[in-house]
């Protein structure tokens, strides 16, 4: 199964999916302390700096058709930390460029990540729009504690299906 890497940073989704015996063909990342990590540990992969410029004519011309979509996209305005602009704000507003490229490029699978308050703050929204492209969501809450760290550090997951594609 192959799949791209969006808001990449150092490839924490990355290298927990190939170890799973998932495939990275393309990662997406602006930062350049990022990206500099990225290309240490994975130089053959196609690199998109910033998800507003990446196309998906670009992803499939350099990647080949993906079958999972990945990434934990800015969490600053949806965060209780931040100013609850929610997905309006111009970081958590970078959700609607993840699902540009949902849309464009129509894989089986999604991983999203995100903060809890999520979901008071633009989850129906993500919802709402994966559903209008037919995909079916399962969101849930894990906490880092809950698979053995020693730290809580709740996250927002979200699992998508195209199950037309399955």
């Amino acid at each position: 199964m192959t799949f791209l890497d969006l808001f990449a940073g150092i490839g924490g989704f990355s290298l927990g999916l190939e170890r799973a015996g998932m495939q990275c063909v393309g990662q997406v990342e602006i930062e350049p302390f990022c990206v500099s990590v990225l290309e240490h540990h994975w130089p053959a992969v196609w690199r998109g700096k910033d998800v507003r410029d990446v196309t998906p004519d670009d992803v499939v011309r350099r990647c080949g058709r993906i079958d999972l979509l990945c990434g934990g996209f800015p969490c600053q305005d949806v965060s209780v930390a931040g100013k609850g602009k929610g997905l309006s704000g111009e970081r958590s507003g970078l959700w609607w460029e993840m699902f540009r490229l949902i849309r464009g490029l129509r894989p089986t699978w999604l991983l999203i990540e995100n903060v809890p308050a999520l979901r008071t703050r633009g989850a129906d929204d993500v919802l709402g729009a994966l559903e209008e492209l037919d995909y079916a969501c399962w969101p849930f809450v894990v906490r880092a504690g809950d698979i053995g760290a020693n730290h809580e550090r709740p996250r927002s997951w979200l699992i998508g299906c195209d199950l037309e594609q399955v």
